[in-house]
């Protein structure tokens, strides 16, 4: 009998997938303004958080259900119920519950001398029932005024962090078990994997660029853009930003905005979760929609002396995202960009959070993220951008530092470019905003860019076999010592010839090759792997996937077709997105 012990890894939330929390973005507040409202599509119904005990859970394994439920006599709070389905391996079981967590009933638990509950060893499913503060207020070193809401709770509705228990520990006979999280609204409401809307509301879907986007409006939200405008709007930054992996699902929720004084305009938190002032446009070059989605595309931990980028590129995507699709024109766009000449935003210094007064690394830091954009550009005629800089930054191991930029700057432009950006970084002084003609110059020719998706004909077959591509959420599956080949076309969708990388990743080893394209160009290679060990397995292609189970036995039924011998593999680096070949695990990240 072992000891066990361990931090919960695994997410199942809402419309989201397996994840891990991470940290929130956010951005300025601004006033409120009229608004309008679009045609409803779908709502959610409520759930029963009373489960009829069983003798033994019929998974291997552990399984946590949080049910939110709205206290409209208790306006503030929440109440939580954490129903536990404990696999058969457990001989003990604690679970550490939030610091202000309020116990209001046990089923299976008993409450101790500290914030946790122990499991009686033989009752299962084991529930805890809780009620928890809902608001969550900005403090003094946080954006928006001290006092006013990033999360609230009022008579109607609920916009709330989902409470999570903490440390789980126990004893277990066996394997350590898988521990999966869920959430579920009891009533209606919805839940992402860091955020959940408890109250009435529509719920619109698009899919677009192997993205799933669902809008959340409440009934009491009063959207100031159409819901088409909004989906246009972030799908379109979903193609147009080849900076990583694209999250399979994104929740946006339109928060109200006349019962409550929101703190910001926005805030992201969890893998793709974010809340959105319902009165916020798309046609501003404080395109907060997009702002908030480009934090769910940043994949980094960034040291004190690197976190202005964070802000920064979100700010400066969304003017630049809507300027690209003519939602602004260039001088709303350059004047945008010009508030980081003012005082007291001009006099900070990114890489020192303590001077940044007035949402300078928003201001300031998205004239410096421009800037740097325009001299990448510029420097290397345009076969680079401040995308290639993103991805390299999304692919960093470890806490990036200022120094971790300049070096990546160093390889992608050149050291004067690197020397230039560490001085605009951590000077008290700013360049003015580039004129209509600096931009043209460098942002004229689109740079190259590169699109990654399955080849047309033949996208994947198995030992020599053709085979449908797996539908979303099925697997394919192959026989042991089975090889998969799979076809991976690669376009140059920018404006000037590119050089594109490439990387193999399979296990611990990665083979990269490289290629270069005209504007509109295409090219196919092939990437074949055999698999020789039973298993889960998952092969990724820019923002596709295929999962693949291996068993004992071939599967092959299709008509047979040529396989290259010698498989030709160019990759994609810094300048694109990865194929990967490996055991099935969680994507750690982190986005601000």
């Amino acid at each position: 009998m072992s000891a066990w012990r361990a931090m919960a890894v695994a997410v199942i939330v809402g419309v989201s997938l397996l994840t891990v929390p991470i940290a929130a973005g956010a951005t300025p507040p601004a006033a409120a303004t009229p608004v309008g409202d679009d045609t409803p599509t779908a709502t959610t119904a409520g759930v029963d958080d009373t489960p009829t005990p069983t003798p033994l859970s019929t998974h291997t394994e552990l399984r946590l259900t949080t049910t939110l439920d709205r206290t409209p006599d208790r306006v503030g709070e929440i109440t939580a119920t954490v129903t536990a389905e404990i696999p058969s391996q457990f001989r003990e079981l604690t679970l550490q519950l939030p610091a202000d967590a309020r116990v209001v009933s046990t089923s299976g638990f008993t409450r101790t001398a500290t914030d946790s509950v122990e499991w009686d060893s033989n009752s299962n499913p084991a529930t805890v029932r809780y009620r928890i503060d809902a608001d969550v207020r900005s403090a003094a070193d946080q954006p928006g005024a001290e006092g006013t809401y990033r999360f609230a709770d009022t008579a109607n509705w609920s916009l709330v962090r989902i409470p999570s228990v903490g440390d789980i520990s126990g004893r277990i006979v066996g394997d350590d078990p898988e521990i999966v999280r869920e959430t579920e609204i009891d009533g209606p409401g919805v839940a992402g994997d860091q955020i959940a809307y408890l109250g009435p509301y529509d719920r619109r879907t698009r899919t677009a660029h192997s993205q799933t986007f669902h809008l959340v409006v409440p009934e009491t939200a009063d959207l100031e853009s159409e819901t088409s405008e909004i989906f246009e709007s972030v799908t379109a930054a979903s193609d147009r930003l080849r900076i990583g992996d694209r999250d399979d699902e994104v929740l946006m929720i339109a928060a109200p905005t006349g019962d409550v004084e929101w703190a910001v305009r926005g805030i992201q938190t969890g893998d793709s979760d974010f809340w959105v002032r319902a009165d916020e446009p798309v046609d501003t070059p404080a395109n907060n929609w997009v702002h908030e989605y480009v934090h769910t595309r940043q994949e980094y931990t960034a040291a004190a002396d690197a976190r202005w980028i964070t802000e920064a590129t979100a700010t400066y995507y969304a003017a630049l995202l809507t300027l690209e699709a003519d939602r602004v024109e260039f001088d709303r766009f350059q004047r945008f960009l010009a508030q980081g000449e003012d005082e007291p935003q001009a006099s900070a210094v990114m890489t020192d959070p303590n001077t940044w007064e007035n949402f300078a690394n928003y201001r300031k830091g998205a004239l410096v993220a421009g800037d740097l954009d325009r001299r990448i550009r510029l420097t290397t005629d345009g076969e680079a951008s401040l995308d290639t800089l993103m991805r390299a930054i999304n692919s960093h191991e470890g806490e990036l530092t200022a120094a971790d930029i300049a070096g990546y700057i160093d390889a992608i432009a050149g050291e004067t470019a690197a020397k230039e950006t560490t001085a605009a970084t951590t000077a008290t002084t700013v360049d003015p905003m580039w004129s209509r003609d600096s931009h043209t110059a460098a942002f004229g020719a689109e740079p190259a860019r590169f699109a990654f998706r399955f080849a047309d004909e033949t996208p994947i077959s198995v030992g020599g076999t053709s085979r449908r591509l797996p539908a979303s959420g099925e697997n394919l599956t192959v026989g042991l010592n089975e090889t998969v080949s799979v076809g991976v076309t690669v376009e140059n969708v920018g404006g000037t010839d590119g050089a594109y990388e490439l990387p193999f990743r399979i296990g611990d080893n990665t083979t990269t090759r490289t290629g270069r394209l005209a504007p509109g160009a295409t090219t196919t290679h092939r990437f074949a792997q055999r698999f020789t060990a039973p298993g889960s397995y998952r092969i990724a292609v820019g923002g596709e996937e295929i999962r693949v189970t291996v068993t004992e036995t071939a599967t092959t039924t299709d008509a047979p077709i040529d396989v290259p011998t010698e498989i030709e593999v160019p990759g994609f680096g810094v300048a694109g997105a990865v194929l990967a070949v490996g055991l099935v695990a969680l994507r750690h990240s982190r986005r601000s």
